[in-house]
């Protein structure tokens, strides 16, 4: 008998829905209808398999609202970044679409010995069938994110939703069906991890798996799937930071340090978590600073005022609080915040963090917490930047423009925002990918090549001598 799913809204407490798990024999038959309906899906042309994509995004785009308060109530996130998310993931998705149109193989050039009279010319094909575990704060662009690539390519997707928010991924399924996308083709999972690992990621059948979540969960992905040759794309963990020179505008430093940490409450993996702010400037960014962390709204999800509400769950919370102790612990000064009430903590400030300290390096806080690092030269500023194991994004605050470019290219990361903060990522760019941030690229620019393998074709003797 199949385990319930209790879904609680983290706010009030209260159960929304209750939803079975899938166990083995669950995920095993949907891996073999998923393999079983992919060939016929790839044969479809790309001008239907658009067709059908494109009124799946204007059907997601027009229920924006429903979607924006199921995300409210399922996740806490503020009602207008849910609907927000949504609307940007629509784009997102389009952009996908046409760049699929515009994705031309290549004509290779005859410099072989004895062949130079041949054709070769590649093409792109699918992998098969593709396992896409979805996050539990972006679940909408992610979703898109892994989704319509996928598809677009020809390949089947199995979409593993959050244990802690499955319902808006279950509603984007529902309404691929709706624009008539076959239902084997794209289907709905939420399993136990240990359920997931035997008959998702360990399956033979399956081609590929791409993962947005922690590095300890990449790790055990890239494991489960070394016996079987998965391809593998990972978008992990990050502890980015966000410099702040001596001549930077500290106006323009306060908003992004509170747009680059704020967001989601600070459940963002490529929010500015690490501030390395100029020894000079230090005293007068930290109070300027707490004034705009005091100004956040705090509110009900559902109000379109608020801007913070509270974190996943209560757990989830805990978790941020005993690291805000540890890290005064280690040397910090708690400047405000650091009181946990439920599964909200307060924004919080501490400065005179130690170049040393956990927060400093790769301890990663899913929260709304800013840890001020000092520095006196650019070469120290850049040290700290790259003494943690990930590189997800980074930002740079200065008026010199050269300066902040020579920098910027010595920091490891796979994107780096000059005089803004690293939470500001295009939807074009290059995701992912550097150090233990992951593997793979995802974005409109690189996502199309990841689910797809290149294949040559090759007419001996096709010209005459």
């Amino acid at each position: 008998m199949n385990k319930i799913l209790d879904v609680i809204n983290p706010y009030t407490g209260e159960r929304i829905e209750s939803i079975n798990l899938d166990d083995i024999q669950d995920l095993e038959k949907k891996v073999q209808k998923a393999a079983a309906a992919q060939p016929e899906w790839e044969k479809t042309t790309l001008p239907e398999r658009s067709k059908l994509l494109l009124d799946f995004l204007d059907r997601l785009e027009s229920e924006r609202e429903e979607l924006g308060r199921l995300l409210a109530r399922e996740m806490a996130k503020p009602i207008r970044e849910g609907i927000g998310e949504c609307i940007n993931s629509a784009e997102i998705g389009r952009g996908y679409i046409e760049r699929a149109k515009h994705l031309y193989g290549d004509v290779l050039t005859g410099t072989t010995a004895g062949r130079e009279r041949d054709l070769n010319f590649t093409r792109r094909e699918a992998l098969g069938v593709v396992t896409a575990i979805i996050p539990f704060n972006y679940p909408v662009e992610m979703f898109i994110h892994k989704l319509v690539p996928a598809l677009i390519m020809g390949n089947t997707v199995i979409v593993k939703a959050p244990s802690s928010n499955p319902l808006t991924i279950k509603r984007l399924v529902q309404l691929a069906h709706e624009a008539e996308i076959p239902d084997n083709v794209i289907q709905f999972t939420v399993c136990e991890r240990k359920s997931c690992a035997k008959a998702l990621l360990a399956n033979p059948k399956v081609a590929a798996i791409g993962l947005t979540g922690s590095t300890e969960a990449g790790i055990d992905i890239i494991k489960s799937g070394a016996d079987t040759i998965k391809k593998v794309f990972l978008e992990l963990g990050g502890n980015d930071p966000f410099i702040i020179c001596e001549d930077a505008d500290l106006d323009i430093a306060v908003q992004g340090a509170l747009e680059g940490r704020s967001c989601n409450n600070g459940q963002v993996c490529c929010a500015s978590k690490r501030f390395i702010v100029h020894k000079n400037v230090k005293e007068q960014f930290v109070s300027k600073l707490k004034v705009a962390v005091k100004s956040l709204v705090q509110g009900n999800p559902l109000d379109p005022d608020a801007q913070i509400t509270c974190l996943i769950s209560e757990e989830a919370a805990k978790q941020v609080e005993a690291q805000i102790l540890h890290t005064v612990e280690q040397g910090g000064r708690l400047v405000c915040g650091g009181k946990r009430h439920g599964a909200f903590v307060e924004p919080t400030i501490i400065d005179e963090v130690p170049k040393d300290a956990d927060i400093a390096v790769d301890m990663e806080i899913f929260g709304q917490v800013w840890p001020i690092i000092s520095f006196e030269t650019e070469g120290e500023a850049v040290a700290v930047a790259n003494q943690s194991k990930y590189g997800l994004m980074a930002g740079i605050l200065s008026s010199d423009i050269v300066k902040a470019f020579q920098m910027a290219d010595q920091i490891q990361a796979s994107g780096v925002v000059v005089n803004g903060h690293g939470t500001y990522r295009s939807n074009e760019q290059g995701f992912g990918g550097c150090k233990a941030t992951g593997l793979g690229n995802e974005g409109v620019g690189y996502s199309l090549e990841e689910y797809s393998r290149v294949k040559t074709y090759i007419l001996k003797e096709a010209f005459v001598k």
